[in-house]
């Protein structure tokens, strides 16, 4: 991962046009989504988006490995937050907070991938992005304000299954 890492710099941080943060946005939440939505009647998050292309084998060996680095390398340093344990039934949905800038310059290889493989993505920064579940040093987790409405069907770039994201990648989305 620290190969992957030094790659990422803050500067690297885009509102899906690989336009710079500016430094007004150090006071916003930040989360790193997809274009499409999940079963959380949201877009899904940065780390779903790579198991869904690995999920439907589009990644080389090289980038599922990279993809295996960054992943396991943000296990280990970022906490888990409990509402994953029963595979997020509260349906909270994760944001970076505006100090946590180690950890959004660590997701750069994943946004590599996203442009690799033509997954559109946003960088969406609020202030307020739903009701706080959870807190922890580096993200909180929110019940978002809006969602989409009914059963959410994705329609994810990964190709292949059915359109639903697999209950394994849960946690992710």
């Amino acid at each position: 991962m620290r190969a992957a890492i030094r790659r990422g710099k803050t500067e690297n941080v885009t509102n899906g046009n690989r336009k710079a943060a500016r430094e007004v946005d150090g006071r916003l939440y930040v989360r790193f989504q997809v274009r499409y939505y999940g079963r959380l009647g949201v877009p899904v998050g940065i780390f779903a988006a790579c198991h869904h292309l690995r999920h439907g084998g589009r990644l080389t060996p090289e980038d599922d490995e990279l993809f295996t680095e960054v992943d396991d390398w943000f296990l280990a340093h970022l906490p888990y937050p409990p509402f994953y344990a029963d595979g997020n039934t509260v349906r909270a949905v994760p944001w970076f907070k505006p100090n946590a800038t180690d950890l959004i310059a660590a997701l750069a290889p994943l946004e590599d991938l996203l442009h690799r493989y033509a997954v559109p993505y946003d960088v969406v920064r609020s202030p307020d992005p739903g009701t706080i579940i959870y807190e922890d040093e580096f993200q909180i987790g929110v019940l978002p304000y809006a969602r989409m409405a009914g059963e959410t069907r994705i329609n994810s770039p990964a190709g292949g299954g059915n359109g639903r994201l697999d209950s394994r990648y849960a946690p992710y989305e």
